[in-house]
């Protein structure tokens, strides 16, 4: 069964999915269209990948008839352009974060379900191949007790984006992959964020979630670091993984207090480093990945790897993360209030 794929969307990323469906070849995908409101951008995708090109994406699903299109257009549209799709009974892939408000992704995931279409989110770094192995070693155990996952995604200011800040475009990532590693939900979250360069939204935020099973994670995200950092650490009883998304790397850092489980004998004489390993990972692109995975998905009618459900539980912790940020300027200014109060008499 050969599925026949569409585009909305050629700026960047869009052209990215593009190229990606391009080189995948017409066995597993054809790719039969692009729209894109820009018309610089259309033309730019329609010579390069040789494909029917249209201003209004609604013509395009009329006229080409496709079966899974990808959203890849700015966060505020995404639900104005998936909607319309599901409605159609087109299969969509989104990009994350999945809509811009919860309500939005509420309903998203409910046409979904009515009309009886596949709904998956571009958490593309689940894909990664070393989050895929790193996710297998941990449900082999070879970590034993999870204790914490700390996430680093820093780098320079993008001016393309600007209808979103640094919580849901850049922390939706590490969120998401949290939540598939742990395989546990978010309890609660504390956050902090500043708006340094960004005009309306923040561009560094540090957020500490407490998962369902004790286990602690740290993001630390920014756009006003000049050089790109994309890192994850997972340390747990019997050391810790640590993951670069950018070169697809694994390394373990073993615990060699002893080979047996965390116990009280290790709490008194604490840890110590032992071997270094750097996993053998089988490098590829995680959009290609992630393109299979929906193929899969759609020719043996099962779900994909991300969710309808996944993307709307993401959005809902960043806007908890966005929500303490507030709360917690609040809670700051009442304190300096009392403190200048005490001062004065």
């Amino acid at each position: 069964m050969r599925i026949k794929v569409a585009v909305v969307g050629a700026g960047n990323m869009g052209m990215n999915h593009l190229r990606v469906l391009h080189d995948l070849g017409e066995q597993q995908a054809l790719l039969v269209a692009v729209a894109e409101t820009l018309p610089t951008l259309l033309q730019r995708a329609m010579q390069r990948f040789h494909i029917p090109g249209y201003l209004d994406y609604r013509q395009m699903i009329e006229e080409t008839r496709p079966d899974l299109v990808a959203v890849v257009v700015p966060t505020h549209d995404h639900f104005s352009v998936a909607s319309t799709l599901l409605q159609c009974g087109v299969h969509v892939l989104v990009e994350k974060p999945i809509a811009t408000t919860l309500e939005e992704a509420l309903t998203l995931n409910q046409l979904a379900h009515t009309h009886g279409v596949m709904l998956a989110v571009g958490h593309v770094e689940r894909f990664n191949p070393a989050i895929i192995e790193l996710k297998r070693r941990l449900l082999n155990n070879e970590l034993g007790q999870l204790f914490s996952l700390h996430a680093r995604r820093l780098g320079p200011f993008p001016p393309r984006i600007r209808d979103v800040g640094v919580t849901l475009d850049l922390a939706t990532h590490d969120v998401d992959v949290m939540r598939y590693l742990n395989a546990a939900e978010v309890r609660y979250v504390y956050a902090e964020s500043q708006r340094r360069v960004h005009t309306t939204h923040e561009d560094l935020v540090f957020g500490i979630l407490r998962f369902s099973n004790d286990v602690i994670g740290m993001l630390d995200s920014n756009w006003l670091t000049p050089t790109k950092v994309r890192e994850l650490t997972v340390t747990g009883e019997r050391g810790m993984f640590l993951v670069n998304y950018l070169t697809q790397d694994v390394f373990f850092y073993e615990n060699d207090y002893s080979p047996s489980a965390w116990n009280e004998l290790s709490r008194l004489t604490g840890v110590s480093e032992g071997t270094m390993t750097r996993l053998q990972i089988r490098k590829a692109e995680p959009l290609r990945l992630e393109y299979e995975d929906l193929i899969r998905a759609l020719q043996t009618d099962s779900p994909p790897s991300v969710t309808g459900e996944d993307g709307l539980a993401a959005l809902q912790i960043a806007h908890q993360l966005i929500t303490s940020t507030q709360h917690a300027l609040v809670d700051n200014s009442r304190l300096q209030d009392r403190i200048s109060y005490q001062d004065s008499l």
